[in-house]
């Protein structure tokens, strides 16, 4: 019966020490992750956009500043230029992002302002004078709508 007592506990500790290992890898790989971003962060990139993104998902070494930024300039041929060039805090992509939507705005603006109707007016007016058959009451009428169409457009 001890023989029996012992394979049991033998293969309870095994189990346990499986489970544990599991539990310090998991937390292994949050630590590093949380690292990482860090890292990336005070090189002014972001872990989820771009080349960080990049060298979150390729990167294998110590995680440290001086490495990461060493493995990005060997890998990417990131200078410091780039890592300057990319904003640093959410303040400043806040900002970036809402020049970038005020423009959309500004453009959508402007193509609302041009007339999609590009149809000349001497078109309309020759295509009611061929319709009318001559009718001197309709071309009359034509040539002034006409004119009031051609003096709302200058008034806007």
């Amino acid at each position: 019966m001890s023989e029996e007592q012992n394979q049991d506990d033998f293969q309870g500790g095994i189990s346990e020490l499986r489970n544990e290992f599991k539990k310090l890898k998991a937390e292994n790989k949050e630590l590093r992750a949380s690292a990482m971003n860090t890292a990336l962060s005070s090189l002014g990139l972001e872990a989820d956009k771009g080349i960080g993104k990049a060298v979150s998902k390729m990167y294998d070494g110590p995680v440290t500043v001086d490495a990461i930024k060493q493995y990005a300039s060997e890998e990417f041929g990131l200078g410091d230029s780039e890592v300057a060039a990319e904003p640093q805090t959410a303040e400043e992509a806040s900002v970036v992002d809402n020049t970038v939507a005020a423009q959309q705005r500004v453009q959508n603006l402007q193509n609302l302002g041009v007339s999609n109707n590009s149809q000349d007016i001497m078109d309309a007016f020759q295509e009611v004078l061929k319709q009318s058959d001559g009718d001197i009451r309709s071309s009359i009428k034509a040539k002034l709508q006409m004119m009031e169409g051609v003096k709302r457009q200058e008034q806007k």
